[in-house]
């Protein structure tokens, strides 16, 4: 037998042991019948069936379409001058923004669809760079502000606009880092890591529920956000027409969440945190800071945010603060803002 003819009968057994051991696993592997009402016969296997499934992405759509009548363009009266975003935070026709981008002189808001209302009222707040103004709209909607803790880095969320008084736009965003992560800045602020262009100041970002977690400031990094639970302290002393006296010094403090408040410092038993500060204003130049713990005033233990403004209430032009940062005690002096 030559070699040719050998190599042709290896291949050709090889052939006929393949099919045969094919034939044997596709039998003995293959689902047993079922039985007549569907079900499987006793003591086989049931035919299982896998199907690859995408999920769809979430949609928001809803929570747009709730909360657009209550997002608001700013406009110089008579639809000239550039555009502010802002947002209502009460029934009565009150609009919270950002004091930076509004324009100047008369102004004119538009909500969702609507028609164009006339502005009465302005009242700033020089640290946290918000405003509330009024307006002659009745029966809003107020964005709900979270009542949560500190907003947590990986969160998702969506900013909302009214860009041109003629519907809304949204734009999806994640929380990147906040002030302690990136290392301190002036106010405590999250960070947004936008999928799109930069967002605008005033912009609520909202949470999938539908509240909001924050406001788009004009200071600070590119896209920060001020948490809910700060822009709720401003716009309620807002509407109220009475600030908190640690304004007068240039700075806002705020009780954060046991979550934050173990970030800021490790021995922490009292005190409450500094949330932002005015730059070019006493505080700063004194060398205060974001996320600083303030936890006496000249010399009297303060407890909380409550405690630390009425300390400060009708102080004289200056003041000393005992400061708790990380695991440094510090001791400034801090005088009154001029004309405050």
């Amino acid at each position: 037998m030559n070699k040719v003819t050998r190599n042709a009968l290896l291949i050709g057994g090889a052939v006929v042991v393949a099919a045969v051991g094919g034939t044997y696993v596709s039998r003995t592997a293959a689902p047993p019948p079922n039985t007549a009402d569907g079900t499987a016969q006793p003591g086989r296997r049931p035919i299982i069936q896998i199907v690859r499934q995408q999920p769809g992405l979430p949609s928001v759509a809803d929570a747009v379409a709730t909360l657009c009548p209550s997002v608001a363009a700013i406009s110089s009266a008579g639809g000239s001058g550039a555009v502010a975003d802002g947002f209502a935070v009460s029934a009565d026709g009150w609009v919270l923004a950002s004091t930076a981008t509004l324009p100047a002189g008369d102004l004119s808001v538009q909500f969702g669809s609507g028609e164009p209302v006339a502005v009465s009222e302005i009242r700033n707040d020089a640290v946290s760079g918000l405003s509330v103004i009024k307006t002659a709209a009745t029966g809003l909607t107020p964005v709900p502000l979270a009542d949560q803790t500190f907003p947590r880095v990986g969160d998702f969320g969506f900013a909302i606009e009214d860009p041109a008084g003629a519907g809304c736009s949204a734009e999806a965003a994640m929380i990147a880092s906040d002030f302690l992560t990136d290392g301190g800045a002036p106010g405590a602020y999250i960070r947004l890591q936008p999928m799109g262009a930069d967002l605008p100041p005033g912009a609520a970002f909202i949470a999938g529920n539908g509240h909001a977690i924050g406001v788009v400031g004009s200071s600070g990094p590119a896209n920060s956000v001020i948490p809910a639970d700060i822009v709720a302290d401003v716009a309620d002393e807002l509407l109220r027409g009475s600030l908190s006296p640690t304004t007068a010094f240039g700075f806002r403090a705020e009780d954060f969440d046991t979550g934050l408040s173990s970030r800021l410092s490790d021995s922490r038993s009292s005190g409450t945190a500094v949330a932002i500060v005015q730059p070019k204003t006493p505080a700063a130049r004194a060398g205060l800071q974001a996320g600083d713990i303030i936890v006496a005033v000249d010399g009297s233990p303060v407890a909380s945010a409550s405690e630390l403004g009425r300390a400060l209430d009708g102080a004289s032009k200056s003041v000393q603060v005992d400061v708790a940062r990380g695991d440094q005690r510090l001791t400034l002096t801090i005088g009154r803002v001029p004309g405050r």
